[in-house]
């Protein structure tokens, strides 16, 4: 190919970022290096380059990333800042494959993902059941849905909804992978790159502090899992995502890791589920988002440890805030 490898590198990152990409995918296959990027929760092809010269590419974005080139056999991750003008960092994520290291690369746009509640797309329900949710003085409020589908962009909203209705900024914590924007005035915490330092080991801290909401970034494991029911279960409002697909997804998984269903039930506060959707004019995509938010009876029903059949069947009928057309 006639353009370097390190004009190709930057001029499709920079590419990217002018798009509002939110992710960079670089995979590498027998013959050639694939570049996809995601926009509006939709991925597409945007190159494919020859093998050799692909690995070239993902050495350029390596030295961006202060990475190690000569380390192509581990997993490794960094972060591209200095990328013209526009404010955006890259998340870096290097891992080898049998065709070559694949990089992907998270876009965090300077800024874009604070917005209040009502700036997020979602209908008049939708926002009136995530007050009601953030009217809880604690429990769990557990948001899942795709990558890229707008997740975080939902919980600063919430964060900023507590701030509006004067919630003490000390108060309030959020524990990161990385730190997506920042909020003036409360604590936030990345666990991002430090050894011993993750999200268990970070919501346990932030419970010595005295706050009252906690911001855990994602519910990776089964400890992360119990250390957030039991934030939830002793005086703390807790938001955060779990990767489960649905709102009865959610409670089935949490019941399949082994929690006591009276704890599952009696924890959670409200369940938020949200997709990206094509407009109808295929300009783009809009969110929707499906809520619920459990009175006694759904809690009476969860704690008799239902199955994901059972819960699909009873959610038909129970009654949930969402956007028309939307799934649960």
């Amino acid at each position: 190919m006639a353009e370097e490898p390190q004009d190709f590198v930057e001029r499709t990152l920079k590419q990217a970022v002018a798009e509002g990409a939110s992710d960079v995918y670089w995979i590498p296959g027998a013959d050639a290096l694939n570049v996809r990027v995601r926009v509006d929760g939709e991925q597409r092809d945007v190159a494919s380059v020859p093998r050799e010269y692909g690995a070239m590419c993902v050495a350029r974005m390596k030295v961006l990333a202060g990475l190690l080139t000569y380390r192509t056999r581990v997993s490794q991750d960094g972060v591209i800042r200095d990328l013209g003008s526009s404010g955006a960092e890259l998340r870096v994520a290097v891992m080898p494959t049998d065709h070559g290291e694949r990089v992907s690369v998270r876009v965090l746009q300077g800024g874009a993902a604070l917005r209040d509640l009502e700036e997020l797309g979602f209908s008049e329900e939708v926002v009136r059941a995530l007050r009601t949710m953030l009217a809880q003085p604690s429990g769990m409020i557990a948001l899942t849905g795709p990558t890229g589908c707008g997740k975080t962009t939902t919980i600063y909203a919430m964060v900023r909804e507590l701030l509006r209705t004067r919630q003490d900024p000390a108060s309030i914590i959020t524990i990161e992978d990385p730190i997506e924007a920042r909020i003036p005035t409360i604590s936030q915490v990345s666990v991002a790159g430090a050894p011993g330092w993750g999200y268990a080991a970070a919501l346990r801290a932030a419970l010595r502090q005295d706050v009252k909401t906690i911001v855990v970034g994602e519910m990776r494991d089964r400890e992360v899992v119990s250390v957030t029911l039991d934030a939830a279960l002793t005086g703390h409002r807790v938001i955060t995502t779990y990767h489960a697909g649905d709102i009865p997804s959610v409670y089935a998984r949490m019941l399949h890791q082994g929690f006591e269903p009276f704890l599952v039930a009696s924890a959670v506060t409200g369940v938020v589920t949200q997709r990206l959707r094509r407009r109808h004019d295929g300009a783009g995509r809009v969110p929707v988002a499906a809520a619920l938010v459990p009175n006694d009876e759904w809690r009476d029903f969860i704690a008799h440890h239902p199955g994901l059949t059972d819960i699909r069947r009873r959610i038909r009928d129970f009654p949930l805030a969402m956007l028309p057309g939307e799934e649960a």
